[in-house]
Formats: C-alpha cells, structure tokens, sequence
C-alpha cells in the first residue's frame, strides 16, 4: 500500500528547504573565478665558462644607446644584485673585471585578429497545444481534449565578428665576455641568453622582472626553456 504524505506536511517540507534550494541553485548559476595572468616566455641560453663563477668579479656596460639611460640604470642594479647572489661580485672598472656583461633589451608590435562566434537564438522556445475529439463511453458523446507539447528553443551559432587587438613582442639580451679569453680584437663570448615573451603589457619595463626571473631560474643551463609566472609576482 502506497503512504501519502498529507498536504500540510509537504508545504512544510518545501518551505524548510526552500532556502537551501535557492542556495544550489545560486551556486549553479555563479561562473568560475577567471585564470590569473600569466607571464610566459621563451628562453634559449648558450654559456662556455671554463671555470666556475663564484667568486670571479664583472663589470655592466652600457651600450651605444643605453648612455646616459635611468632605465638601463634600474635594470643593471637588477642584473647586479642576481649576479652577485650566485656569487660573482662587481666592480666599477673593466681592468678589475673577469667578465664585461651587456644588456640588451627592445619591444616590437603587431595586431592580430581573430574571427569570433556569436551564439544566441536560433528558434524560440514554442508550447503548442493541439484538441482532438475522442469518444466518451459515459455520455456516449465525442467530447474535445487538449494536450501541450514544450519545444525548448534552439541555440547556436547567429554570426561573427572580428577581434582584434595589439600584441607586444618584449625580448631581452643578456652576454657574458670572458676577458681572460678575449684579445685586443675580439671579447670571447663566454655566456648569451636570450629571452623573448608576447602579451599585451605595453612596455619592456612592464615585464623586465619576469624575462629576467625566466632568463635566471636556469642560468646556468644550456638549450632552451619555456616558463611561465604570475603577472602579479613581477608585473610592474
């Protein structure tokens, strides 16, 4: 025998959980937080040193166009203080130096686009309600009956439109001269790395903490690395 639960009963049943109802349903709607920025960046490194590097002093120079520069200032403290924690010490001379390093740095530009769907209604949603005539045994009558029918409406692709948005290309050059091998003509190469990164930050000075986080995580390994940081730990 099948048990019923009275009206009443039931009505309470609703109105207890109801809140907890709404609650899931809320939860369902709420859309994920979005992915934290990313810095990524492409790093090849070449490095020929026939001694270790603890220990041994080096001098940064400026380049032609870096003379005179507060931003080639700020990146050469930068550069000295992750040299000096692996163990090398400056100096503010080339003839008290082991190693001439050179920084070099740059940022380029290009718009790309991208063809984007539009999705939205295709159909709307239709209840249709249709009458037939069936016969009625107890009256002896055909009498006229209803029944629905719920088509949900049907989504999908209604367009396109293009995006398009600038992209920043950043790279920064860093070498290493080892003076004990160089001549009057030529400086001996002893270390270059090369770190190139895209993305929409406007400025070299913007992501120059990640390229030289990327270019340092590995110094000291050849070949190449791709890595990747959170825009916040060294976004300027």
């Amino acid at each position: 025998m099948t048990m019923l639960m009275p009206s009443s009963k039931r009505a309470g049943l609703v109105r207890l959980f109801a809140p907890f109802l709404v609650l899931l349903a809320t939860a369902a709607c709420v859309a994920p937080p979005p992915e934290p920025q990313r810095v990524l960046a492409h790093v090849v490194r070449f490095q020929d040193f026939d001694q270790a590097l603890a220990g041994q002093s080096f001098v940064i120079v400026a380049l032609a166009n870096q003379a005179q520069s507060a931003e080639f200032n700020q990146y050469r403290r930068e550069i000295a203080a992750r040299l000096a924690a692996m163990g090398l010490h400056p100096v503010e001379r080339q003839d008290q130096a082991d190693f001439i390093v050179t920084l070099d740095y740059a940022i380029g530009a290009y718009s790309a686009s991208e063809v984007v769907e539009e999705y939205g209604t295709l159909a709307p949603s239709q209840l249709i309600t249709t009458t037939q005539l069936r016969y009625d045994a107890v009256s002896g009558t055909y009498q006229p009956y209803e029944s629905s029918e719920y088509i949900p409406a049907i989504q999908g692709v209604t367009g396109y439109h293009t995006v398009t948005e600038t992209v920043y290309e950043r790279s920064f050059l860093f070498r290493m001269f080892d003076l004990d091998r160089s001549s009057a003509d030529d400086l001996y190469p002893a270390y270059e790395g090369t770190v190139t990164s895209s993305g929409a930050t406007p400025s070299f000075a913007g992501v120059s903490a990640c390229l030289f986080d990327a270019l340092f995580s590995n110094f000291l390994q050849p070949g190449t690395q791709d890595t990747s940081q959170l825009s916040s730990t060294c976004v300027r």
